[in-house]
């Protein structure tokens, strides 16, 4: 077994940091020869709740690579001349980190990466190899996956909170101000965005993969969902995802779990049973 600790940087010059976790003896059984985990809000690749699914995977036989994307943690300081953290990402840029992660794998001989995010991190994945399209890429996993839909927040049960905040930021963002941080309890408790970042991310369709991006895949997805998930930023979007990529060619499952919670974390026999039957359904495409 080999942990490592490494790095590698974006063609905009943002240090990512990571781990690579090898097992001694990899698995060549399956459609994948390695598997990135990206994190979700306020996370980083040492502290989310999705990390010891790491040790599962590498005790599994199948490589496993963590690493920080450029909204890790909150607000992370500065890198490579970018404002860093959670409150400062732009989803937009989220395939810039996907490929600097992907060239790095590449340079260790991995051809067929599994790309698997939870949460905001089930949203990066999408629209990150929607967008790269990267034949390195052999499969994405969309775990808890979230809405960001303007059209769906306006009229939810939550609708007040969500219309308070929106106005704040475009208030921000039209006396010149859209840098300032604001502390939001929508759509995510407790959270902190520039009324920039707010009204790109949450107040418009830029990111909604129910309806979007997904439906651009072009390799296996893996939806995993659980009834639990009742917030307007969880509620029917592995259903939505599931309906917009009925079409995709290379295949589509949809895990969805009763009683599971946010991420399937107190289904976890469930839900790596599904993948892995996922992973093992296709035979894997030549190098």
């Amino acid at each position: 077994m080999q942990v490592e600790l490494t790095s590698t940087t974006t063609s905009d010059g943002i240090k990512l940091h990571g781990i690579i976790l090898e097992p001694e003896t990899p698995r060549t059984d399956l459609t994948i020869d390695c598997m990135v985990m990206v994190h979700g809000s306020g996370a980083n690749f040492y502290a989310s709740p999705s990390n010891p699914r790491a040790e599962k995977f590498r005790d599994m036989g199948i490589p496993v690579a963590l690493f920080n994307m450029r909204g890790h943690d909150v607000i992370a300081g500065h890198s490579g001349g970018h404002q860093v953290g959670n409150a400062w990402e732009l989803l937009s840029e989220t395939h810039l980190d996907q490929l600097a992660i992907l060239d790095l794998l590449e340079e260790r001989g991995y051809h067929k990466i599994g790309l698997m995010g939870s949460s905001l991190g089930a949203v990066r994945v999408v629209i990150g190899q929607a967008k790269n399209q990267d034949p390195r890429v052999a499969a994405v996993i969309s775990l808890a996956p979230l809405r960001f839909s303007h059209e769906f927040y306006k009229d939810c049960e939550m609708k007040e909170m969500y219309l308070g905040y929106r106005k704040e930021a475009m208030r921000l963002v039209a006396e010149g101000e859209g840098e300032t941080i604001m502390a939001c309890d929508f759509p995510n408790p407790g959270a902190y965005f520039s009324a920039k970042v707010y009204l790109d991310r949450h107040c418009s369709e830029h990111y909604n993969i129910c309806v979007d991006h997904a439906n651009k895949l072009n390799v296996p997805l893996f939806i995993g969902t659980g009834s639990t998930e009742m917030h307007p930023r969880m509620l029917n979007a592995g259903r939505d995802m599931a309906e917009s990529t009925k079409n995709n060619p290379a295949g589509v499952t949809w895990l969805h779990v009763e009683g599971g919670d946010h991420g399937l974390q107190n289904k976890d026999d469930e839900f790596f049973a599904a993948l892995m039957e996922f992973l093992a359904a296709r035979q894997p495409a030549a190098v």
